[in-house]
C-alpha cells in the first residue's frame, strides 16, 4: 500500500498496535520517514589508509580515497623516494635503494589504487630525509647504550637506538644534517609538479587532495631528533600557511586538508599562545584571516584524528556516541576539563567552523575504533561510526589502518560499499531514522539514487536479540523486504538472509545479539508525466522568455522535488516543485534553434519523468545603440549673446556606453558647451547644448563701441580748437560737432533692446556629434540664426 505523506508518529501508533505481541518488552521503537531530513551523503567518507591495504579488496568495495599519511611521511623528500619513521621506529631513514627512482613509491600508490582519490602528506616540518641510504639519528656508536635498539637494520654496522639512555634521560641529536636537509616550499612544490605530470591536475583526475603534514603539536615527541621542542601552533599556522598556497600555486584545483592533528591535545593546544581559543578554533581563524588578507582560499578541510576508546566491548560499542550525543560523556579529560561536557564532536567542530571560516568542509583523515581483537564488537562498531558520519553529513574519512579482506572490519565496509558481492551499496541521500534507544539499537537509513531503493541498517549492540518494528513513512513500500545479516553467527560473509514481510507500512523483526541487519526496500514509483510550455516559440537573443513544468502522478497527491530545465544537454538550472509547478525565466539564450526539456527527478514516491520538447527560435538580437535627437531644429542668437537646446539620447537594445558630445560648423568667434559633457546608461540621458559668441574684444567686425572710442573724442577736440579761431568758425565747427557726435552714438533703441540699425541675420548650419569608444557615431544638425 501506498502511504501519502503522512506522519511517523502516526505510523508507529497504528504499526504498533498491530505488533505489540511480538515486540520486546521495552525494545527501541524505530522509524523512517523518507521526506525526512534528506541529505546527500559523501562517498570520501568511507576512505582506507593504504598501508597493507589489498588491491583486489579495495577495488571490491571501490574505497573512494587512500592516504599516503602517518608520522614517516612528515619528512618524505620525494626526490630520493625516502623519509625517516621518527620515534615510531628508532628515528630510521632511507629506503636501502643504491639509485632511488624520484617519488616512485607515492607514484606506485596511486597507480595500485586508482581510481581511488589519493590523499597525499605535504611536509611543513622544517626538515626531511637526506638521502635514501640507510641511517639513523641515534646510532649507539655516537650516544652510547639505549633502552632499546633496531633488531632488523643495522646502517654500515651501525646499531640505532630509540634515544632514551639506559637510564631513561632524552638525548640530543648533535648533527642533524647528517642526515637531513631542510625543507622549502619549492621542494614541495616540485613534487605536486611531478605529480600533476604524471596523473594531471585535480580537476583532470590526478591527485586530489593534500593534507599539511601530520599532527604538528606531536613533533616535539615523534621527531624529537630534530624538533625536540615541538612547535606552537603560531608556528605551525605560519608554516601551514606558507605551504597550503605553495600547493594552490602548483595545483589551483587540488584541496588542502588542515592541521590534522591528534586526539583531544592536538585540536585544543595552549589557549594563551592562540588568542585565547582552542588550536583547531585558532587554525581556522588564522587561515581565514590569511584569505581575507591576499583574496585566496587555501583551506579547503578542517581535519582532524580521532581515536575511540576500545578499552572494553561496552565502552568500544558507546564511544561511538561522542561523535554526536548531547548527552554522551565519553569521560575524556578533554570533556570533562576543557568542553566541560559531552564532546559531540562532528556538531562542535561544525560549529568551529560557522563561527571562524564558515564554507570549510569537514574531515576526520585518521580514525580508528578497531580494538585488534577482530571480532564482531570491532566490525558492528565500525559500521555505527560509517553510519554516524553518513547522518551528521561528515565530509570526509579515512580508516587507520587497513584491515586484511577478512577481518570483520572488512564486512563493515562492505556492508556499505558491496552487500551482496554485486556492488550494491548502502543509499548515497540520508533520511531520516530514529531510535528510541540509539545506544541500544542504532538505527540508519538512506536512498539510493540508482533505483530509488531504500537501505535501512539496524544494529544491536547488546548481546541479547532484540524484537521490535520499524514503521515507514513517505514511502511506496514493497511487499518485501531484502535482508542482510552479518553477526558473530558467521564472521566470513554478509548473509542473504529470508525477505521479511512488510505490512501496514512497518516491518517486524528479531535482530540478534552483536549483529548489524541491512533492509533493503525496492520502492515501487507511480509513474509521472512532465508537461512543459513556453511564453513564446521565436524570441531575439538577450529577450526574457518564460516556461512553466508541471508534474502530475498517475495517482496519490501532489508530486513533490525538483525539476531542471535543458538545452540539450546543458543546464538552464533547477527550480523545486511548488503544488507540482515550476516556473523558469530565462534570458541567455543565443541565437538559434533551441530544444529545451524539463526533467523531474521524482521523490520517494513519485518516479521521475521527462517533459515533451519546446523548440525555440532565437533570432540574433539588434546591435545595441542608440538615437540621437535635438530639442530644436533652429537656434537663433544675437552676437555678443547665447542660446540652448537640449540634446536627448535614447538607448537601444540595450545599449548602455558612454557618449561625449562635440559640434561644428559654429560661425567664427563662436563656441558650443555641453552640460553634462558625457551621457552614459540604459535610460533616455540628456545635455544642455549652449552655443554662444566669444567676448567683444574678440569679435571679427567691430562693434560700435570701439568706433565711439576712437571718432567720439573728435567733436570735443575741435571744439577745444575752436575756441581759438575767429569767431566767424565757430558756428561752423559746431555744426561738424554735432553731426559726429549723432554718428556716435545718436541711434536709437527698438523695443526689443537691439539696436535700430543693426545688420540683418546670417544662418549657419550647426552639426552635433554624439561618439564614444564602445558606440557608433551619429549627429544631428540645427540652423544657427545670427542676428549682427
Amino acid at each position: 500500500m501506498r502511504i501519502n505523506r503522512i506522519q511517523p508518529t502516526a505510523v508507529l501508533l497504528v504499526f504498533w498496535s498491530m505488533t505489540a505481541c511480538a515486540q520486546s518488552s521495552g525494545a527501541p521503537g524505530l522509524s523512517v520517514d523518507a521526506a525526512a531530513s534528506r541529505n546527500p551523503i559523501s562517498p570520501q567518507i568511507y576512505g582506507i589508509a593504504n598501508y597493507g591495504l589489498d588491491a583486489a579488496y579495495a577495488k571490491e568495495i571501490e574505497v573512494p580515497n587512500i592516504r599516503w599519511g602517518g608520522d614517516g611521511t612528515s619528512r618524505y623528500n620525494w626526490t630520493v623516494d625516502s623519509s625517516n619513521s621518527g620515534f615510531d621506529w628508532y628515528f630510521m631513514g632511507g629506503n636501502g635503494q643504491a639509485t632511488p627512482v624520484p617519488g616512485a613509491s607515492a607514484d606506485l600508490m596511486i597507480n595500485t589504487y586508482a581510481p581511488a582519490n589519493a590523499l597525499m602528506t605535504i611536509p611543513i616540518l622544517p626538515y626531511v630525509n637526506k638521502s635514501s641510504a640507510w641511517s639513523c639519528s641515534f646510532p649507539v656508536s655516537v650516544y652510547g647504550a639505549q633502552q632499546s635498539t633496531n633488531p632488523y637494520v643495522f646502517p654500515n654496522g651501525q646499531t640505532c637506538g630509540n634515544s632514551l639512555t639506559t637510564s631513561g634521560t632524552q638525548l640530543t641529536d648533535t648533527n642533524i644534517y647528517a642526515n637531513h636537509v631542510n625543507n622549502t616550499t619549492s621542494l614541495q612544490q616540485s613534487w605536486i609538479q611531478h605529480l600533476v605530470g604524471a596523473f594531471g591536475t585535480a580537476a583532470q583526475g590526478g591527485v586530489k587532495f593534500y593534507q599539511l603534514d601530520n599532527e604538528p603539536l606531536g613533533w616535539g615527541n615523534t621527531h624529537r631528533d630534530v624538533m625536540p621542542n615541538g612547535a606552537t601552533y603560531p608556528t605551525i599556522v605560519q608554516l601551514g600557511q606558507q605551504y597550503a598556497a605553495a600547493v594552490k600555486q602548483a595545483d589551483s584545483t587540488a584541496l588542502v586538508f588542515g592541521p590534522s592533528d591528534f586526539t583531544l591535545g592536538g585540536w585544543t593546544g595552549t589557549p594563551s599562545q592562540q588568542n585565547g581559543l582552542w588550536a583547531g578554533q585558532y587554525y581556522l581563524q588564522q587561515m581565514a584571516a590569511y584569505q581575507q588578507q591576499h583574496g585566496q582560499r587555501i583551506l579547503d578541510y578542517f581535519d582532524e584524528h580521532y581515536y575511540f576508546d576500545t578499552s572494553t566491548a561496552a565502552a568500544q560499542l558507546a564511544s561511538t556516541r561522542t561523535l554526536w550525543d548531547p548527552t554522551y560523556n565519553g569521560g575524556t579529560w578533554v570533556e570533562q576539563y576543557d568542553f566541560d561536557g559531552p564532546m559531540q564532536l562532528i556538531p562542535r567542530f561544525k560549529s568551529w567552523i560557522a563561527a571562524y571560516y564558515p564554507g570549510t568542509k569537514l574531515s576526520i583523515s585518521e580514525y580508528s575504533i578497531d580494538s585488534g581483537q577482530k571480532s564482531i564488537v570491532d566490525a558492528i562498531a565500525e559500521m555505527d561510526v560509517l553510519g554516524i558520519y553518513g547522518r551528521e553529513q561528515l565530509d570526509f574519512a579515512n580508516m587507520w589502518s587497513p584491515p586484511a579482506p577478512t577481518d570483520p572490519i572488512a564486512y563493515s565496509f562492505r556492508m556499505f560499499r558491496n552487500y551482496d558481492g554485486n556492488g550494491h551499496q548502502f543509499g548515497d541521500t540520508s533520511i531520516s531514522a530514529v531510535s528510541s534507544d540509539q545506544g541500544t539499537l542504532s538505527l540508519y537509513a538512506a536512498q539510493r539514487s540508482s533505483d530509488n531503493a531504500v537501505t535501512v541498517l539496524a544494529i544491536n549492540k547488546t548481546t541479547s536479540p532484540i524484537s521490535t518494528a520499524i514503521a515507514f513513512a513517505n514511502l511506496n513500500a514493497p511487499p518485501t523486504a531484502q535482508v542482510y545479516t552479518y553477526s558473530a553467527a558467521n564472521l566470513t560473509s554478509i548473509v542473504h538472509a529470508a525477505d521479511a514481510p512488510i505490512s501496514n507500512a512497518g516491518l517486524g523483526y528479531t535482530f540478534p545479539g552483536y549483529s548489524a541487519v541491512l533492509f533493503v526496500l525496492q520502492a515501487t514509483l507511480i509513474p509521472t508525466t512532465t508537461t512543459l510550455a513556453a511564453s513564446s516559440t521565436q524570441i531575439a537573443a538577450g529577450s526574457s522568455l518564460t516556461f512553466n513544468a508541471a508534474v502530475t502522478a498517475q495517482s496519490g497527491s501532489m508530486p513533490s522535488g525538483s525539476i531542471s530545465l535543458t538545452d540539450g544537454t546543458t543546464s538552464l538550472g533547477t527550480a523545486s516543485l511548488t503544488n507540482g509547478t515550476a516556473t523558469f525565466t530565462i534570458t541567455s539564450l543565443a541565437a538559434g534553434a533551441h530544444t529545451i526539456t524539463a526533467s523531474y527527478s521524482g521523490n520517494t514516491v513519485d518516479g521521475a519523468s521527462v517533459s515533451n520538447t519546446v523548440t525555440v527560435q532565437v533570432s540574433q538580437a539588434a546591435k545595441p545603440d542608440y538615437m540621437l535627437t535635438l530639442s530644436s531644429n533652429t537656434l537663433s542668437a544675437a552676437a555678443g549673446q547665447s542660446g540652448t537646446l537640449m540634446v536627448t539620447v535614447n538607448p537601444e537594445s540595450g545599449f548602455s556606453a558612454s557618449l561625449s558630445f562635440a559640434c561644428s560648423g559654429l560661425p567664427s568667434g563662436w563656441t558650443c558647451s555641453f552640460s553634462p559633457a558625457t551621457v552614459s546608461g540604459a535610460t533616455a540621458q540628456t545635455s544642455k547644448l549652449t552655443v554662444s559668441a566669444m567676448s567683444n574684444g574678440q569679435n571679427a567686425s567691430p562693434p560700435t563701441g570701439v568706433l565711439f572710442a576712437v571718432v567720439c573724442p573728435l567733436p570735443l577736440f575741435f571744439i577745444g580748437i575752436g575756441r581759438r579761431r575767429a569767431t566767424r568758425s565757430w558756428s561752423i565747427l559746431l555744426a561738424v560737432a554735432v553731426l559726429m557726435l549723432g554718428a556716435c552714438g545718436g541711434g536709437s533703441d527698438d523695443a526689443s533692446g537691439n539696436q535700430s540699425n543693426t545688420h540683418q541675420s546670417k544662418a549657419y548650419t550647426v552639426t552635433v556629434t554624439a561618439s564614444g569608444s564602445m558606440a557608433t557615431t551619429h549627429t544631428q544638425q540645427f540652423t544657427l540664426n545670427v542676428s549682427g
